[in-house]
């Protein structure tokens, strides 16, 4: 059985791992937004994140850590960053991309309000008159109660 590290080594691990875990949830959180977030690639994502925290609680306690040696708590700690990244850290975030990006294309919508909308209008209003004169033809073409037939002479076999 290894020894106990000393207590400030422990924090210096729990304080590593804590920034491995929100890194490991950012980057989680990136493959979801730019990849999707369907139930099987939500899966697929997890597992994945799951399989690196494995990877990266192995590799900081073989490089950095003082015990060498993986322990309970840099999982956990591995685990309280990924959570703290997704409930403290990426609303905000998501939310200062958001305002971000609706200040971005705030011209792009201005214009599309301004020359799109007008024009999709018209097209529109020609579309619905064109229609009109169309349903016009039409009932005059039913009133008219002879039927219209081609010339016997006219008619083609095949």
């Amino acid at each position: 059985m290894a020894a106990a590290p000393a207590a400030a080594a422990v924090w210096a691990d729990v304080l590593w791992c804590l920034g491995l875990g929100c890194l490991l949830g950012a980057g989680r959180d990136i493959l979801g937004l730019v990849l999707g977030n369907g139930p099987v690639r939500c899966f697929c994502w997890d597992l994945l994140a799951f399989a690196a925290a494995a990877v990266l609680v192995c590799g900081f306690s073989a490089g950095v850590s003082a015990s060498g040696l993986a322990r309970w708590y840099m999982a956990a700690a591995l685990l309280a960053g990924a959570l703290a990244w997704g409930v403290a850290l990426a609303p905000g975030l998501h939310r200062a991309v958001a305002v971000l990006a609706g200040l971005l294309l705030y011209p792009l919508r201005a214009l599309h309000r301004r020359l799109c909308l007008p024009l999709r209008r018209r097209i529109a209003a020609t579309a619905a008159r064109k229609r009109q004169k169309n349903r016009k033809k039409l009932k005059k073409a039913e009133k008219n109660g002879k039927k219209q037939l081609q010339k016997p002479s006219k008619v083609l076999y095949n």
